[in-house]
């Protein structure tokens, strides 16, 4: 199952990762070239995050009902087409290609998670959602120098075309080699029979208790991750530390690196913690709350001290928001995972698409010298307000009462929890 379903849906999410942090070393050729100004930059980077946002309450049925091999294999040719549309030198282009991008890109998080939450047992969901995050988080470091050091040599539309001809690869092997569990998707018969029955399942989710007691953290954690790693984090390293271009992809390269080792990490980490009786919600909590640190600790510190091993704990405390998502499929029935999952990434990635704009547009607030560098004061102004809401949610979820607790074996769709999500193979 890892080469046949962990490795193509792993392999989707990372072509994801690529187009996502992409404009974080683009977005200073398009800047160059177009004029484009801070708030504008960000709305055309954020119009991704939208696109995957808008379309997650139909991704979670889509899952439920078809499976990740046909949601997937299917949207990918949108984001191939998306991608060329893309490179072009016309800003309306770029937005409607970035969006379409986007679209793309809508199910390659929720679908990997899904089959995860499918194929693997309750008690390694941690680690195999951790390994999935980990490994594509490659996808983001060749968005770093990788890009840097092609777009040197060549026009970025060549990037774009690259990524349009992998996207189309990638679509037909998952059509053609992914399986599917022998009793079809998970959705019970009333569930398959009925759209409406699905979008209620939905809904029942967004007012569960267990949504919005680990949500809200983990939505603004992530969103606070996609804007900056996404875009804000070059301008940052640029303007408020003043480093080149180059060695500013460097430092995005060694995030890239930080994430991948860090979910890696932590996954095994927290399997091994699970194993010795610590539950998930404790080492949830412990490694959300470093996160929340490190970017106070980079807010905080004055320009160009220890900037590296900054946002290298950056990223390898990515970890702690990442994990809500096995402690909300743990939680709920199997056959709603795909809506759950898709749920909390609606919220992430509209997080993202607020805080990737709202970041600009704070720092358009401040007037740009001629060279046009925004004050560092800018960037802390908007760093500063995107941790006060991460603070605010990271309380909430830290209060003392209630906490959600692992579904019984018999709702997650099995009565043995040793074989929870293990179904036959059917092509």
């Amino acid at each position: 199952m890892v080469l046949l379903v962990f490795l193509p849906f792993m392999s989707a999410y990372l072509l994801s990762e690529t187009f996502r942090n992409v404009n974080g070393v683009v977005g200073r050729l398009l800047k160059a070239e177009l004029g484009l100004g801070p708030e504008r930059l960000g709305l055309l980077t954020a119009v991704f995050l939208a696109a995957i946002a808008g379309s997650q309450v139909f991704v979670g049925v889509a899952l439920d009902r078809w499976g990740p091999r046909r949601v997937v294999g299917s949207l990918m040719a949108v984001a191939a087409l998306g991608a060329v549309v893309f490179a072009a030198d016309d800003f309306g282009r770029l937005v409607a290609g970035r969006f379409l991008i986007g679209l793309g890109m809508a199910a390659c998080w929720a679908a990997a998670f899904k089959a995860n939450a499918t194929w693997f047992p309750p008690g390694r969901l941690a680690l195999a959602n951790a390994a999935t995050l980990g490994l594509a988080g490659l996808g983001a470091l060749a968005a770093t120098l990788p890009t840097e050091l092609i777009i040197a040599r060549t026009h970025w539309h060549n990037v774009f075309l690259g990524l349009a001809v992998a996207s189309l690869v990638l679509a037909v092997v998952i059509w053609c080699l992914v399986p599917e569990p022998a009793d079809g998707p998970q959705d019970d018969a009333a569930d398959r029979a009925s759209i409406g029955a699905a979008f209620r399942g939905l809904a029942g989710i967004a007012t569960s208790r267990v949504f919005w007691k680990i949500g809200p953290v983990s939505f603004l954690a992530q969103g606070a991750w996609l804007a900056y790693q996404g875009l804000w984090a070059g301008a940052w390293l640029a303007e408020v530390d003043g480093l080149a271009p180059v060695p500013a992809a460097s430092t995005l390269m060694w995030l890239a690196l930080a994430i991948v080792a860090g979910q890696l990490g932590f996954g095994l980490l927290a399997d091994r913690l699970q194993r010795a009786g610590i539950g998930l919600w404790t080492i949830t909590a412990a490694t959300t709350t470093l996160f929340v640190a490190a970017q106070a600790a980079i807010l905080l510190m004055p320009p160009g001290v220890l900037t590296r091993p900054l946002w290298i704990a950056y990223g390898l405390f990515t970890a702690g928001p990442i994990f809500t998502y096995a402690l909300l499929s743990l939680a709920l029935p199997a056959r709603l995972s795909g809506r759950a999952i898709s749920l909390l990434n609606l919220f992430a990635t509209a997080a993202g698409f607020v805080l990737q704009y709202g970041v600009g547009a704070i720092i358009g607030l401040w007037d740009a010298p001629g060279d046009g560098i925004y004050p560092a004061a800018a960037h802390r102004t908007a760093f500063g307000v995107m941790l006060g809401l991460q603070v605010a949610a990271l309380l909430w979820m830290l209060a003392p009462g209630w906490r959600p607790q692992p579904a019984a074996a018999a709702d997650r769709g099995t009565g043995d929890p040793g074989r929870a999500g293990r179904p036959a193979v059917r092509r």
